[in-house]
């Protein structure tokens, strides 16, 4: 279903500003939520540290990564006072991508601080593709009676919007398929501690 979700007719489609709301007016109320990540290359340019990767300040970028930690570990309480579990699937490559390489130094905080994170290779992915790479995508709600899910939307790799689904078969369908994912990945502390953690700075991106 994953593969032929950009051809099904969404339930609306948000801008940027509706997305934001709409989600935010879902999220605490899910109980459990499932994101797949597939490209390995988006930008940023409104989170300090992915700016400072851009501009070959890598130290500085690390620096303001790590300073993000204390408001995700508040963040995770919240989710643990709401009992919201949260789950993601990474596809990643190796070598990674600057971005990747840059993102998996914030998910390795997110997940040292309790967000179940997997990782699986690429080829994985493609495995599954056909006329299409897999979506980006965000489910809120697992046992919910009234779970959402979102097609998530960028243009020119920025974040631009949605389209939301609330199709209940069309949404479990694509939670099994994530949900199938997830569990054939690997931890991703490990993973990062072995492939990522020791590499060289990336190269400057230009923002």
């Amino acid at each position: 279903m994953l593969e032929k979700l950009h051809r099904l007719p969404a339930a609306e489609s948000l801008d940027l500003a509706g997305y934001r709301s709409d989600f935010q007016r879902h999220f605490w109320t899910a109980d459990v939520t499932w994101k797949l990540e597939r490209r390995l290359t988006f930008r940023e340019p409104y989170t300090p540290s992915w700016s400072a990767m851009a501009q070959g300040d890598w130290a500085r970028s690390l620096s303001l990564a790590a300073g993000m930690r204390a408001e995700r570990a508040e963040h995770q309480r919240e989710l643990d006072r709401h009992g919201i579990i949260q789950r993601r699937i990474r596809f990643v490559c190796n070598p990674p991508t600057p971005y990747l390489q840059w993102e998996l130094q914030l998910l390795f905080h997110w997940a040292e601080l309790g967000e179940q994170i997997r990782v699986l290779p690429v080829e994985a992915a493609e495995a599954l593709e056909g006329d299409a790479v897999l979506p980006e995508v965000v489910i809120l709600g697992d046992r919910r009676p009234d779970p959402v899910m979102y097609e998530i939307g960028y243009t020119d790799g920025l974040l631009s919007g949605a389209r939301r689904f609330d199709d209940l078969d069309v949404i479990e369908s694509c939670r099994n398929e994530i949900r199938e994912l997830w569990e054939r990945g690997g931890d991703l502390l490990p993973y990062f501690h072995r492939e990522i953690q020791n590499l060289p700075p990336p190269p400057p991106q230009g923002v």
